[in-house]
Parts: C-alpha cells; structure tokens; sequence
C-alpha cells in the first residue's frame, strides 16, 4: 500500500483506539452503576459505594499518555494492516496486558479508589473495541473489491524492469483496491513477455476517448530527459481529471527518504536518509530538554557526591572536556566527569596495543590509568551525567549514536558516516545492546539501524531499556 494511505490509515486506528478506551471505560461504568444491590459475600471484594464518573476520567486522563505510548510501541501500527487476523488480535491482548498491569501496579502505588468490577469490565470492553476497529478498517479498505466502480484502476506508462516490479507490487494490493489495468509502451520501448500492452503513449488519448476508466497513470521513467516527453499527457490528464504520478526510475536507489517541497512556486525533490520530521524533531528537543533539566536536578545530589571524591581521589579538574564531532561533523566540546588521572591522553600510546575493540576506538578493560572512584564511575555510567548541560545546550541529544572523536571519523568509510547526520546523544542502540562486547562494525550498523528507523517512540523505548542496562553495567569500560 502507499506509504501515505499507511500514514492515513495508521493515524485514523491510532485515533479509534484511544477512543475506543474512552467508550469502554463509559460502558464500564454504565454496566457497574447498573448493580444496586451488592450480596453480602461480595461486598467485601468491592467497594459498594460508586464514585462519580468524572473521578474515573480523570485517572483515565492520567493514564492517557501511558495508554497512547503502550499503543505506539506495541501495535506498529504502519504494519499492522499486512498483519493476519490472529496477530492483530496477538498484539491487543499483549498490549491489555501489559498495560493492565502497569496500570493495576499504579492504582495501588498511589492508592486510587478505583472499583475493580469497572477496572475488568473496562478492558474486557476495550478488547472488543479494539478488534472491532481493525475489523471495520479491513473491511472498509477491502469494500472498493465489493464492484469495479469502486476500486482504483491504474495505467503505467512504461514497460522496463522497474515498470514491471512496480506492476507486482501494486498487484499485492489487490485486496484493498488497487488494480493495474495495463502498460503503454514508452518512446523506444519494446513490449516484454508476460506484459499486457494496451498499445504506445501516442494511444492515450485514442484509449481514455473509446472509454478507458483509469483513476491514475503512472510514467515510468528511467531518464530525466524523458519527462519532457510526457508534457503533453501529463496536461491531458489534469484536464480529464486523473491523478497523475512519476515514478522517477532515474533516481538512485538507496535508503533515501523522498519528499517534495516547495520554495514560494518552485518545487523541490528531496532525497534525504536522516530523520526529517520537523514536528517530531520539535517534540524531540523539547523531551531532551525536559529529561536533561530533570536529571540534572535529580541527580544533583549524586553528581555532588561523585565531584568530591573524583577531588579526593587524585589530583587534577573534576570535569574532563574533550572536542568530539557533533551533528554533521561540527566540533564541540564534551562534558564527562574525569576517571583517569590526569595526562592520560599522553600514556596511551604506552596501552594502545592491548586494544580490545576492531576499527579505530580504544576500550580495554582494567585501563591502569582509570583511578579507582573512576572504575565505578564508568561502570554505574555516572560519569556521563554532566552530558545533560550539553543536551541543554542543544550539543547532544539524549538518545543517539555516541559522539566520536576526530581521530575516529577520519577512519570512518563513507557509509559509516552517516552516523554524524543526527545529533549525539548520551544513550542509543549500542548503548543498551551489550556497549563493548559487540564489535566495531556492529556498533556502526546500530547506529545506521536507529537512524533509519528513527522515531519518537523508538527514543522512548532507548529510555526505558538504557534503565536496566546502566544497573547491569553491562558492557561499560
């Protein structure tokens, strides 16, 4: 299916599942006010005295971003639509769960009066909601199949390797609509077997006059020279109405992201694989902003603690600063509490032959420049607490790939430096998968792996998995 019905698509089940929580926490509370009188053998496993219902909303609206970041991380709903019945239906009880026990795990940690015969009877309720809005979105998307009238015929103009991979692809979306009706021959092309031809590009007009219903036309072309060819019809088409795309088969295929923009009247094909959501970039600086503000004051007290005994422990400044490359390869400078003595720069090339990790990083255990207080600094993952200042500054950001040195970069292959094309950050995928027991080129894919699936949610999931693995320690040098 096209990327955009997805997006469409995906919010439109997003929005109905939240809703349907709204509508299933009212018929829990409709059918629980229902019950006047309670036995006496059950009142003792439930309040009898029902509170108003706007004391249920409003715990609901304190859950509602726990409820609406569960839903995020545990339906995808981008995918969901390709998914069979019994998986979607695999995902909403997954999702109830866990979030019925956070939520139940909750309610007792800040002692909310909430009647239990609501709390079951809301997600049994919310479980039917939920299978009845994917059943309705597949049906309404499988309807256009019900007559010819209402499913999307498509023409493609074109008949190359790409034209014919495109055909497939579209032919898999048979269920929700799509229907290819044929090919026209481009300039100089030759028909290939096994391709329904309905004649040249000369032909469109003859066609769509003898009654040809197509709702689109796809030109296929693999040179940008040949757009100027298809002026003509593309003029015919807006006039009869049909929606027009270009698959432009010149670009080169990569992992880009493309999009069109405008500048006043003057378009603009955007081909970019950095993350380019400007109002997820924007909820991005500002949850970075939150959590570094937070943690600094949180943690004040740990951070306190660690200065004086990093001055206790061997002479030389509390704070090491040292000039990484931050987005794009711009030079900053990083904020880490020391854990070497000082002048440790200057006595590694005495230890770079013990390097225990591939490509150009060094990380070696039991370093013999790590002072002791600096040995559980780094294994407590403390001593990267004043990179917070560096999230405020708007340096860093406190999920992505680790910011290297320049000495590392330039070892870099040109790949592998795509990496600098977002922000650092404090913690990310390499981070929370093991940090120095996975390899040099693993932890490059990692990072190439977080950018291309960059999204808020994935932050949020770093977050949470960043928690145990500092506990653990896993990995840390």
């Amino acid at each position: 299916m096209f990327v955009r019905h997805k997006q469409v698509y995906s919010t439109i089940l997003f929005c109905a599942d939240i809703a349907a929580a709204l509508v299933a926490l009212a018929a829990a509370y409709w059918v629980r006010s229902l019950v006047r009188f309670v036995p006496l053998e059950l009142s003792q496993h439930f309040n009898p005295v029902l509170l108003p219902f706007r004391e249920y909303l409003f715990y609901f609206l304190l859950f509602l971003p726990l409820w609406m970041g569960l839903l995020r991380v545990t339906q995808r709903y981008s995918r969901i639509l390709h998914l069979p019945a019994l998986d979607q239906a695999t995902r909403v009880v997954r999702f109830l769960l866990i979030s019925g026990v956070l939520m139940a795990f909750l309610t007792y940690s800040f002692k909310l009066e909430v009647s239990r015969p609501i709390f079951f009877a809301f997600f049994l309720v919310a479980a039917l909601l939920m299978g009845a809005n994917r059943a309705l979105l597949v049906w309404i998307l499988r309807s256009r199949n019900i007559n010819e009238h209402n499913q999307i015929h498509m023409l493609i103009v074109g008949t190359s390797e790409g034209a014919r991979r495109l055909a497939r692809q579209l032919e898999g979306f048979q269920r929700w609509g799509f229907h290819v009706v044929g090919h026209l021959l481009g300039n100089g092309e030759q028909s290939a077997p096994g391709v329904n031809v309905l004649g040249t590009l000369d032909d469109l007009p003859r066609l769509l006059r003898e009654g040809l219903a197509v709702n689109e036309i796809v030109f296929f072309s693999s040179d940008v020279k040949e757009l100027a060819d298809y002026e003509e019809m593309i003029r015919l088409c807006e006039d009869l109405g049909i929606r027009i795309r270009m698959a432009a088969d010149f670009l080169p295929t990569a992992a880009s992201r493309i999009s069109v923009d405008f500048v006043e009247d003057l378009p603009l094909l955007t081909l970019s694989t950095a993350p380019d959501h400007s109002l997820a970039l924007v909820a991005k600086r500002v949850l970075d902003f939150l959590v570094a503000s937070a943690g600094i004051v949180l943690f004040s007290p740990v951070m306190a603690a660690a200065a004086f005994l990093i001055k206790l422990s061997s002479p030389g400044p509390i704070f090491y600063r040292q000039v990484r490359c931050g987005q794009y390869g711009r030079p900053f400078e990083l904020i880490k509490f020391r854990t070497m003595i000082e002048g440790a720069e200057d006595r590694l090339w005495e230890i770079k032959h013990l390097n225990e990790m591939t490509g150009p990083v060094f990380k070696m255990r039991n370093d013999p420049r790590v002072t002791w207080i600096g040995s559980f600094l780094r294994k407590s993952s403390i001593d990267e607490l004043p990179q917070f200042w560096n999230v405020l500054k708007g340096e860093m950001s406190i999920v992505g790939p680790r910011a290297p040195l320049r000495e590392e970069v330039r070892h870099y292959s040109i790949k592998q430096r795509r990496r600098l094309s977002v922000k650092p950050g404090i913690t990310c995928l390499w981070q929370v998968s093991g940090r120095s027991e996975i390899d040099f080129q693993q932890w490059m894919d990692l990072d190439l792996q977080y950018i291309d699936n960059w999204s808020l949610w994935l932050d949020l999931r770093i977050m949470l998995r960043t928690i145990p693995a500092v506990f653990t320690g896993r990995g840390a040098r």
